[in-house]
């Protein structure tokens, strides 16, 4: 079903039935929602745009395998699983939707006093190293471009490369998507708060009720010894064959993280309801930064979320890839909406428009569905 005719039945049916000042050292942690009141979209009329990505899913020319949520005031509103095994239950590697989790350690420890964004980075990395003589010159030549900070890394706009190589590009200046730069928040993060990057995230599954929420490494079969609910990750070649991907500590900030559909959804919820993080910090994340060339047009970057404004409805998403793998996330504050989609059929990159396709026609029926509610 192509997306004309997915938004002409969307229309149909609804007829006869929508970066200066980072220092956050005085932010006081906030639990009340950040969004002002937002249009309501009611439960029975979502049952039309529920539908419309079903059928989407249903008709896709592509193979799919995986778990969708739509969360509407944080009640699920679709619950859809497709797939060989695939069940409400099981759990992918969220691929790049792990930078939403790290963004929000990183902003939960500048609210606790922790971490200043306008730090450098090697402040943070290299502070017990000696500051004397010749063994100083050394080990500057070994640090990263001196000008990058904590609120580089977290937009993208670093430019750092490989510890003792040039840096990319003056940071501040331009965008380049970086997962090294993620796996160095990671290591900041297992500085300041002297403790395995893992067993942070895993300490904030438990405290905010993410049952399936995992900092995992190894072979996605070793993984899957101890966590028989994570779906075996399928690459698109000739044939669909088990994706051969190994975890290790430096992936997971940027893309390693484990998480079920609806959990994912609960965390997305949690945090853009102004429950995980304080006013300040959350306006910083969802703060457009600097623009970036996308497969969709005209998007911004916060920290760790995608950002869009078109037709004057806000959309904050992200999509993941990793062999075995794929994600996207949506929000739209003024309805509060959630949609989470995690997949365990990589396709292939041989045709990235086609690899996109899925993702950009349910993002565009969503799209259609709230504006048509706006009016």
């Amino acid at each position: 079903m192509g997306l004309h005719i997915t938004t002409t039945i969307l229309s149909s049916a609804l007829f006869l039935l929508s970066p200066s000042g980072y220092s956050l050292a005085d932010t006081t942690h906030s639990k009340a929602p950040l969004q002002p009141a937002h249009a309501s979209v009611k439960s029975q009329d979502l049952s039309t745009l529920s539908a419309a990505i079903k059928a989407l899913i249903d008709d896709a020319s592509q193979p799919f395998s995986g778990s969708v949520i739509l969360l509407e005031d944080g009640k699920a509103q679709l619950a859809l699983q497709k797939g060989e095994g695939i069940d409400q239950n099981s759990s992918f590697v969220v691929a790049s939707l792990s930078k939403q989790i790290t963004a929000t350690l990183v902003l939960r420890a500048v609210d606790a006093g922790k971490l200043d964004l306008t730090r450098s980075l090697n402040s943070y990395l290299f502070a017990d190293e000696t500051d004397g003589g010749a063994k100083q010159n050394a080990v500057e030549q070994h640090r990263y471009d001196e000008r990058i900070t904590l609120h580089h890394l977290l937009s993208h706009t670093s430019g750092v490369d490989a510890l003792g190589k040039a840096n990319r590009f003056a940071p501040g200046s331009q965008f380049q998507y970086s997962n090294h730069g993620y796996a160095l928040l990671g290591l900041v993060l297992e500085k300041v708060n002297k403790q395995a990057f893992a067993e942070q995230v895993a300490q904030f599954a438990k405290d905010n009720q993410l049952n399936a929420l995992y900092a995992k490494t190894g072979s996605i079969e070793h993984i899957r010894r101890n966590l028989p609910t994570l779906a075996v990750g399928f690459d698109e070649a000739e044939t669909l064959i088990p994706a051969n991907i190994d975890i290790d500590g430096s992936l997971l900030p940027g893309g390693g993280l484990i998480a079920s559909a609806p959990t994912f959804a609960s965390f997305a919820h949690q945090l853009h309801s102004g429950e995980l993080l304080s006013h300040k910090s959350y306006e910083l994340m969802t703060r457009a930064h600097t623009k970036m060339e996308f497969f969709w047009p005209n998007m911004s970057y916060g920290y760790g979320l995608r950002l869009n404004s078109d037709d004057d409805l806000t959309e904050y998403s992200h999509t993941g890839y990793l062999p075995g793998y794929m994600s996207m996330s949506l929000h739209y504050p003024e309805f509060n909406l959630n949609l989470v989609m995690l997949e365990n059929i990589s396709l292939n990159l041989v045709d990235i428009n086609r690899v996109m396709e899925l993702h950009t026609q349910i993002r565009e029926a969503v799209r259609a569905y709230l504006l048509h509610k706006k009016g």
